[in-house]
């Protein structure tokens, strides 16, 4: 567990910082400016601050000391490429490693193990200087790893990579915050990768942590403090739900994945079947429309029996909008997957008696549009979700 009470200044960012932050994947998100990377520094010690940090009961900072960066056990994979070009790929790899063995730190993730993870066999003997962007990000966090990090910092990994260099390095992005176990704390300001990669997130706005929680909470009120630039222009966060789904099929003449949601089916375009047989699916609230009744005639293709257990009217720049939580119900077993599916209160009311907490999911619809259709709390709904996506890059739906 790593706890923060720190305090900085550089020119027009003032920063303090107060939280802790379990021994997990999190996220730390927020515009460009913020103070997302200064935080990271300071956490490694290259950046000066004043305050208290520790890491698993373990004092790294306060007033009376001070342990410096190599003593800290952080693997660190900056903005821009670090490896040494004048070396081999092997060379960076091992520097890594010496440095874990010079510090008589045990080896638990060995140089054959990190080389067969991230597929790098093949790069040994390049230069590192001949390297392309993905082939360069990949050799960069595994020689992070190597040093063998008890928490590992991931300054924007995919940053300067186009679309289809970040498709190619999420899978061992994966790899290492899911595979490898280590806590990590990983700088983004893409909702994508953060759904795919994290448990738990951490909002940052003007060098201040804003808001923090598991990333299915986070994510859904992040319109509540629209977040800003230093120029006080507004940027565009991407509030939404993330939803976990069973696959499957794949159905390869329309590039169709097909998931189930709560007995419901939940179709996603991709390219081909997902490597695990549990996905979380992103849904971001303004593609989300509702319905009284069981649509038909229409081009979307996912609509999702749910029941509405929180109406918000939403303020500021999205003043008009109304963001309404609802909760996806099981249809009866007789009718899962039918396209006339009809729901009502009373069963929606009888469905969750008992049952498991159920998965929830948000729409920012407007004020007119929320008083025509009449919704309260406890109306049976339905969810048409007009766009998807797999929480990876590239995958959406219709």
């Amino acid at each position: 567990m790593l706890d923060l009470d720190i305090q900085l200044r550089i020119d027009a960012l003032s920063l303090h910082v107060q939280g802790t932050v379990p021994n997990t994947i999190a996220a730390l998100f927020g515009p460009s400016g913020c103070g997302k990377t200064t935080l990271l520094r300071a956490i490694a010690g290259l950046t000066p601050c004043s305050g208290r940090i520790s890491f698993n009961d373990v004092v790294w900072q306060d007033d009376s000391q001070r342990l410096p960066t190599h003593k800290r056990r952080i693997g660190y994979v900056f903005q821009q490429d670090q490896l040494f070009a004048h070396l081999s790929v092997e060379q960076n790899l091992r520097y890594g490693l010496d440095r874990a063995s010079a510090a008589n730190i045990a080896i638990d993730l060995p140089l054959n193990e990190v080389v067969a993870r991230f597929d790098l066999q093949p790069l040994l003997n390049r230069r590192a200087a001949s390297l392309s962007g993905g082939e360069s990000r990949r050799a960069n966090i595994a020689r992070a790893i190597l040093s063998q990090p008890q928490l590992l910092l991931l300054d924007e990994p995919l940053t300067g990579l186009d679309a289809k260099r970040k498709a190619q390095i999420m899978p061992y992005l994966t790899e290492v915050t899911s595979g490898l176990g280590i806590p990590t704390l990983y700088v983004s300001h893409l909702n994508d990768e953060i759904a795919r990669l994290c448990d738990y997130m951490l909002v940052m706005q003007r060098g201040k942590l804003t808001d923090q929680g598991p990333t299915q909470d986070v994510l859904p009120r992040l319109w509540r403090e629209p977040l800003e630039t230093f120029d006080t222009q507004s940027i565009e966060s991407e509030a939404g739900s993330l939803v976990k789904a069973t696959v499957t099929g794949f159905d390869k003449p329309y590039s169709m994945i097909q998931m189930a949601v709560a007995g419901q089916r939940l179709q996603v375009l991709g390219q081909a079947l997902p490597q695990t047989p549990e996905v979380r699916v992103f849904l971001a609230a303004k593609d989300v429309a509702i319905a009284l009744h069981s649509p038909k005639d229409l081009s979307i293709r996912n609509a999702l029996a749910a029941k509405v257990v929180k109406l918000t009217p939403m303020t500021g720049l999205a003043n008009g909008l109304v963001a309404v939580d609802m909760c996806i119900v099981t249809p009866p077993a007789k009718e899962q997957g039918s396209s006339e599916l009809e729901i009502n209160e009373r069963e929606v009311n009888e469905q969750e008696a008992g049952a498991e907490s159920p998965q929830t999911i948000s729409a920012h619809i407007s004020k007119a549009a929320s008083q025509a259709l009449g919704l309260k709390v406890g109306s049976a709904v339905y969810a048409l979700i007009k766009s998807a996506r797999i929480a990876a890059l590239g995958d959406e739906a219709v």
